[in-house]
């Protein structure tokens, strides 16, 4: 069983960095191919460091982020909760970024 949660969040941080946009082909639920885009960032809020992934178009239209200012990142944490293909519960933190000004 995968148990999803999901809160929304928004704080400002520094941009430590900034990894290129991936993309990549998948099928669709209907059978038309399609390609995920995404882009992968390293966010300090001054005391922690973590990663937060931006998707999409929003991906793609991203340029390049000043690292020597302080940005405002509002998004979404998700929490998951899997079994490993042992049987292990696991446990995984996800942070998706919906708007960086």
């Amino acid at each position: 069983m995968v148990r999803k949660t999901k809160r929304n969040m928004e704080k400002l941080v520094t941009i430590i960095g900034q990894l290129p946009l991936a993309s990549r082909p998948y099928t669709a639920q209907d059978g038309t191919q399609k390609v995920f885009n995404s882009r992968g960032f390293i966010l300090s809020d001054g005391i922690d460091e973590f990663y937060a992934e931006m998707t999409g178009d929003m991906a793609v239209a991203a340029g390049e982020y000043d690292r020597t200012v302080w940005h405002k990142m509002q998004g979404y944490m998700r929490q998951r909760s899997f079994q490993d293909k042992n049987g292990v519960t696991r446990y995984e933190n996800q942070i998706f970024i919906t708007k960086l000004i």
